[in-house]
Formats: C-alpha cells, sequence, structure tokens
C-alpha cells in the first residue's frame, strides 16, 4: 500500500512551481524555517500544532482509516471524482489532503486552470463515514489566504463572467506559517539588533482588538465579491485589496473594501441576528434560546472570531484570542493549555464544556466550540475532544 504514496517533496515542489504556487515573488516572506535558527522553541512547539498541519501532503497527513476505508466504509462510496472538473480520480492522484483533527478534504490537480481542486467526499473522524463534499471551486482561490501564509493573487482577469476570476496566484509556505501571525520576516532576518523587534509584529505587542484581529483573519465566514475564483464565484477569504499584495499581520483587513465583503457579526450593517443567503444561510444560532440570551452562537465551523465579537470576554476590552490560546510555547514559556484558562479568572464550576459548547458543525454530528460565552449556555454535541488524537497512514 506504501507504494501508493511515492510521490517525493522534490517533485511536489516542482508540480507547485508549475502551478504557479511558487515562493513570495517579492521575497518579503521567508518561510518558518527561517525563523528555526533563532527561535527554536517557538518553532518545536509550532511544528507539533495543527497550525502546521494544516494542508499536508499525502504521504505526510493522510489518516490510516481513509486509507483503508477509501472504496468504502460499508456503507457510502470514497472519493471517486473532482468537483471543478467532474473527471475521474484515484486515491494515487491525491496530492495533497487538508484538515485531520475532526475531517479530511483531499486534493488533485484540476486540468482546466493548473489548480487544485478538491475531491467529492470527506472522512469524518467522529463516524468513520465518507461524507458528500461540493465545493467546486479551485481550493487555491477560494481558501488560499488561510490555508497557505503569505498568500497574494498575481493576476486578475476582470473580463470573465459577472465580477472577473483568479488566474494566478502565489505564497510562501503551505499553512499557518510564523509570518502568518507575525508579518514577513524578511526584513527582520536583515535588521540590526537593536532594529529587530520592530522589524516584526508581535501579536502581544499590539492593542487587544488588534490581537484578536490577528486571529479573526482566518477564524471568519466570509463571502467576497471583490474577488472571484478561478472558476468566477465569491471566495469565502479575504485577499489583499490590491492584486500582487499579501496580507501581513497587523493589518486591519475589517476595513478592506467593505462594500464588497459580507462578513456578518463585524460590519455594522450586518449584524448576527440575521438570516443570510448563499454560502451564509445558517452562519449562528437563530433559535428561541439565542434571542432569549441575546447572543447568536457559531453554527458553522472557522467563524469563532464572529462568536468572540458577541462575548462580554471581548466586548469588556480586557480579552483576546491569545489570553486563552497560543500557537507556541516561548523561551521560558510554556504552551497555554486552553482548558485550563476558565480558572485563572473564575472557580472550578467554569468549564469550557459548559460554557463552550460544541455548536459549530464542521462535519456530520461532529462541532467546534463556541466563543460566546453566554450566561446561559446551551448543550452541545460532539467535538474534537471526544476523538482520539488522528492516526496518520505513516
Amino acid at each position: 500500500m506504501k507504494t501508493l504514496f511515492a510521490v517525493s517533496l522534490s517533485i511536489c515542489a516542482t508540480l507547485l512551481a508549475a502551478q504557479g504556487f511558487a515562493a513570495d515573488p517579492k521575497k518579503e516572506f521567508v518561510g518558518s524555517d527561517a525563523c528555526k535558527k533563532c527561535h527554536a522553541v517557538e518553532y518545536k512547539s509550532w511544528k507539533e500544532t495543527y497550525h502546521s498541519k494544516m494542508v499536508q501532503t499525502k504521504k505526510a497527513g493522510i489518516l490510516k482509516e481513509a486509507v483503508e476505508k477509501w472504496a468504502t466504509d460499508g456503507t457510502n462510496d470514497g472519493p471517486t471524482t473532482g468537483n471543478v472538473s467532474k473527471t475521474p480520480f484515484k486515491l494515487d492522484d491525491v496530492q495533497f489532503v487538508v484538515g485531520s483533527r475532526w475531517k479530511q478534504r483531499y486534493l488533485v490537480k484540476n486540468d482546466q486552470t493548473g489548480g487544485l481542486q478538491f475531491l467529492n467526499k470527506q472522512f469524518n473522524r467522529y463516524t468513520g463515514k465518507w461524507e458528500n463534499y461540493g465545493q467546486k471551486n479551485d481550493w487555491n482561490t477560494m481558501c488560499g489566504t488561510c490555508h497557505t501564509t503569505g498568500y497574494r493573487i498575481m493576476e486578475y482577469d476582470d473580463t470573465f463572467g459577472k465580477h472577473g476570476r483568479t488566474v494566478k496566484d502565489a505564497y510562501s509556505e503551505m499553512n499557518v506559517g510564523c509570518e502568518a501571525c507575525h508579518g514577513p520576516g524578511a526584513k527582520h532576518i536583515t535588521a540590526k539588533a537593536k532594529d529587530k523587534k520592530k522589524s516584526i509584529f508581535n501579536p502581544a505587542n499590539a492593542d487587544i482588538k488588534a490581537q484578536s484581529r490577528v486571529c479573526g483573519y482566518c477564524h471568519i465566514r466570509v463571502e467576497n465579491e471583490k474577488f472571484m475564483s478561478a472558476q468566477g464565484n465569491p471566495r469565502e477569504d479575504l485577499p489583499a485589496p490590491k492584486v500582487g499584495d499579501s496580507y501581513k499581520a497587523g493589518d486591519d483587513w475589517t476595513k478592506w473594501y467593505p462594500d464588497q465583503a459580507v462578513i456578518p457579526g463585524v460590519h455594522a450593517d450586518q449584524p448576527a441576528d440575521k438570516e443570510y443567503v448563499g454560502e451564509l444561510k445558517g452562519l449562528f444560532k437563530l433559535d428561541e434560546h439565542a434571542k432569549q440570551n441575546k447572543v447568536y452562537d457559531e453554527a458553522k465551523h472557522h467563524q469563532q472570531y464572529q462568536g468572540f465579537l458577541q462575548s462580554k470576554h471581548y466586548q469588556g476590552g480586557s480579552m483576546s484570542c491569545i489570553t486563552c490560546h497560543s500557537p507556541h510555547a516561548g523561551k521560558g514559556k510554556l504552551k497555554k493549555v486552553t482548558k485550563d484558562a476558565c480558572h485563572k479568572c473564575h472557580d472550578a464550576s467554569f468549564t469550557v464544556e459548559k460554557y463552550m459548547p460544541n455548536t459549530g458543525q464542521t462535519a456530520g454530528n461532529l462541532f467546534v466550540r463556541s466563543h460566546t460565552f453566554p450566561k446561559n449556555p446551551r448543550k452541545g454535541g460532539a467535538g474534537a475532544t471526544d476523538m482520539a488524537p488522528p492516526n496518520y497512514y505513516e
């Protein structure tokens, strides 16, 4: 079976270059490996997080259970077709896998564009079953800003369809690397010792709201009507406003093209208690429980920022995402244990299980924790803590 994974990293790198996903063309971003020399503790602990494992090569990251059940889980057939091209694919054709904690999706080449497309099924770790997955846009032009670091649109065709399409893009590395949260590191590396600290962005030194905005750039759901995917559909991420530029940690992305981006719960005219349409339909819990609490829990995954903005924790101005979370350890500082964070301010009756119920659906019968922290929390469903750690093929 292991012969199925005989694609070397060098071949993958060549393929990426051929598809236009080259290293940062502006040479602003240097990649996380460049940070390791001076920040070994931070780098090592980051490598142990899911930020570093968002997108992996098939060889490195495919789930053992998915391989064993590739043809069928006993009830449902496994992946067989590319969602964009509608052409058949086999396990051999998978180049990258996306996710592993809750579920896993599979990327293959789209010969029509040279980009990457999803297969038609995702694997649910909780149920051990295959589920239909219908994302019909190239992955890199729909999800690129948050699944990579240093992402930028390099070429955009305004004449395609109603609003144009992304033709060519680039990024410095796969996954949420060091520079996703600290900004590009080229100037930091060459800076003189006295200028090192001011040549890089450190969320810990930013104000409370700016700290959370760094996390919010990706932990959010949007409909982008300024930039379209390779297929001409509204993107679900927020590329930098100017073609050729990249988001840099510390940028206030909430002010980018506000008339062309629907960001419920962030823009004042797009409240959380409204029902939206399209891909944003069913974004928040709008039932009687929510109306009584005046808090609208997240109903889908990766919208933690939109939940947190409603909380007293955020509105009180004393807490940010990194109050309870840390993407890595530091010199002389242990990585924060999130489940213990409540007890720094509250007694033992305050637990993440009670006040952060799993409300955001990420797969069938599987949910992500809410970040609204209401006084009267609802009951949640099963989440990541109800499963053992991922079991990779190798």
